[in-house]
């Protein structure tokens, strides 16, 4: 009996130090999960033999992220304990950009998707391509905004830090920055580089990324193009001209909710109070009646004129309102705009 009691004490031992070890494994390999997911992107990639980034930062300073992050809120930072010289007195950075994540599925770029990612995450809708990610894109003022900008984009679409300065300069109605700004800015999209658990990616297409000195040629090159096919390396920018008259719908069919939405993350979120511009606008019938009353014509009040061209920065009026894109406000969309405008103003 007391033979028997002692194996069976055995076989209970046997299990639980063998369940023990594979719990221990288990947890092991979900830790192994987590700190693979928590690593930048850009340092995955440069690991599997993909070429750096041309503004690649090795070691992040806290201190420049710091500065960083108030040049592009504030327009200004804190430097040998004096306020720096602003960059624009009409502008800062977060007038036109977010800078936090803008889709669900981060390699998406579809308008539809963003609005609803805006409404669901309370985030302003606006003209700009978010500063989330912007380290790990590898053109900038791609496609149309050559129209805008002419020869000034070719030195600005493969180098962020010319992007930064052409942004400064002209879309800002400011001037260009010091060395040391650039610099600080940098640190702070570097900040804001993506995780690998920021892309819709199943752990078993990462199969061996854990050990990329056993990977082949032909694996590696497979996961570089994987995970960056999980993420936007550029965002585009179709310029549309205004609609023609026969062609907008004054609102009919629009999706009046779709409409106040974008009438009050977009629109009011410059022009309330006249907040960055000349212009107020707000909730109110009166502001509705001016917008619907100018709806047919090629004016700046038209909403069909305004979103697709904006205005331009000129002597006594440096504020200005950039355009729309179609990536960015599609016609649906505009006419979900009209049609809250025409609901608002009582038509």
């Amino acid at each position: 009996m007391q033979r028997l009691l002692f194996i069976g004490f055995l076989a209970l031992m046997t299990v639980g130090i063998t369940s023990s070890v594979l719990m221990d494994k288990g947890n092991t390999e979900s830790l192994r999960k987590v700190i693979l997911k928590s690593r930048p992107i850009a340092e995955i990639l440069e690991e599997l033999g993909d070429r750096p980034l041309n503004h690649a930062i090795d070691k992040i300073d806290p201190e420049k992220v710091k500065m960083g992050e108030d040049l592009v809120f504030l327009g200004q930072t804190t430097i040998n304990g004096s306020a720096s010289k602003r960059i624009s007195s009409y502008f800062v950075c977060t007038d036109c950009h977010n800078t936090t994540r803008e889709f669900e599925n981060i390699a998406d770029d579809d308008a539809g998707d963003r609005l609803s990612y805006a409404i669901n995450n309370g985030l302003p809708y606006l003209p700009a391509s978010t500063f989330w990610g912007i380290y790990n894109r590898t053109t900038f003022y791609n496609k149309d905004y050559v129209k805008k900008y002419g020869d000034l984009v070719t030195n600005a679409r493969d180098t962020l830090e010319n992007a930064v300065q052409l942004c400064a300069k002209y879309c800002s109605s400011g001037r260009y920055l010091e060395e040391w700004e650039v610099d600080a800015i940098m640190h702070y999209y570097k900040s804001l580089e993506l995780k690998l658990s920021d892309i819709q990616i199943k752990d078993k297409e990462l199969s061996g990324i854990g050990d990329v000195k056993s990977l082949s040629a032909d694996r590696k090159a497979e996961l570089i193009d994987l995970i960056k096919s999980k993420y936007a390396l550029k965002y585009d920018a179709t310029f549309l001209e205004t609609m023609p008259r026969e062609e907008r719908k004054y609102g009919e069919g629009g999706n009046v909710k779709n409409g106040e939405k974008i009438y009050e993350k977009a629109c009011m979120f410059c022009h309330e109070n006249k907040r960055v511009t000349y212009l107020h606008l707000d909730k109110s019938k009166l502001s509705a009646q001016m917008l619907w009353r100018n709806r047919k014509n090629w004016k700046d009040k038209s909403p069909y004129q305004i979103v697709r061209h904006g205005t331009y920065s000129k002597a006594g009026r440096k504020q200005y309102m950039p355009l729309y894109t179609e990536e960015k406000m599609s016609d649906e969309q505009l006419n979900d705009l009209v049609a809250y405008i025409k609901q608002l103003a009582g038509k």
